[in-house]
């Protein structure tokens, strides 16, 4: 599946909180003085791993003098858990049916596994 797509970047909030410390040149303990949350709480909000709280995102968006409104991801996401296992049999799912991962897990969440021809 050669096809080209326009493919739109989407943010996080980790993503963009991230992007403000590089324009001001900040790094995490600075912002963890600035802020006052904890560094392995920026870390794991950072990485993806932790959604921020509306709190936090506030003290966040206080330590990078920024509205609170900069710092929401661009498009909605949810954390959800996957064994290791399955997530490799996706990965090599997507490189046999040449697709993106997000692109499989997304057709797989549009139309379904069977009606996909995912389940031969």
């Amino acid at each position: 599946m050669n096809t080209e797509m326009k493919k739109t970047v989407v943010y996080s909030t980790g993503d963009k909180i991230l992007n403000i410390m590089k324009e001001q040149d900040m790094d995490i303990p600075e912002l963890s003085l600035r802020c006052g949350v904890r560094e392995d709480v920026l870390m794991d909000i950072l990485a993806g791993i932790r959604e921020a709280d509306i709190s936090t995102l506030c003290k966040i968006a206080d330590g990078l003098e920024i509205c609170v409104r900069e710092l929401c991801p661009d498009e909605e996401s949810y954390v959800v858990p996957v064994e290791k296992d399955i997530l490799a049999k996706l990965i090599v799912i997507s490189e046999l049916k040449e697709m993106e991962l997000e692109e499989l897990i997304g057709t797989i969440l549009e139309n379904g596994i069977e009606e996909h021809g995912f389940y031969e």
